[in-house]
């Protein structure tokens, strides 16, 4: 289920993600005038599902918020929306938090804002996720991951390396194949990501 942090009363709010994603799905699709149509075949999913997305009525899987994040050129991020709280402190109450379905992949935003240049997530992922990657992103950026705890495997441009807690890993996003929690620990690392080059 999808989780959001209400910054009025702290309490988890599972549909404030979903709107405000659907809201920004909206609003970037008809900035790029396309249809719902047009959305779901560039994406393969259905136009009930993205309209369902779009008001909120459904919770995305991460593999079909990657593909749309993708299909309107831009990074997932720029979809889950800037944490409540503009100061430069991010209490770790006031996360902005989002769990894909079923619950295996984590993604919080750690930085105040997402228009500055670096962007920062922890990610907590178990095994049963799989390649948390999907494709590249369709914008080139930069990115860093630094594991906290367990372990993770990440494949770039079909080298394919294996990372514990302590290790950290920089590459081209656009090299990025896949990114995967190992083992029975739940993974959690930080992704530090650029903003895209234009």
């Amino acid at each position: 289920m999808s989780e959001f942090l209400d910054p009025e009363d702290n309490q988890l709010s599972e549909r404030n993600v979903g709107l405000h994603i659907g809201e920004r799905i909206r609003a970037r699709r008809k900035e790029m005038g396309l249809s719902l149509r047009d959305l779901a075949k560039m994406t393969n999913l259905s136009p009930t599902f993205i309209n369902n997305l779009e008001r909120g009525i459904v919770n995305p899987t991460h593999a079909s918020i990657r593909r749309i994040a993708n299909a309107l050129k831009l990074p997932i991020y720029q979809l889950m929306g800037e944490p409540p709280n503009h100061t430069p402190i991010v209490r770790y109450h006031r996360r902005a938090r989002m769990t894909f379905p079923p619950g295996n992949v984590t993604y919080e935003i750690v930085t105040p804002q997402l228009t500055r240049d670096l962007v920062v997530f922890e990610v907590k992922a178990r095994a049963d996720a799989g390649n948390m990657v999907q494709q590249p992103l369709a914008e080139p950026s930069e990115e860093c991951i630094l594991v906290l705890a367990g372990r993770i495997e990440v494949c770039i441009a079909g080298e394919t390396y294996e990372l514990a807690a302590g290790d950290s890993i920089y590459f081209e996003n656009r090299f990025l194949e896949s990114v995967r929690a190992l083992g029975d620990e739940e993974a959690r690392y930080l992704s530090i990501i650029s903003r895209p080059k234009r």
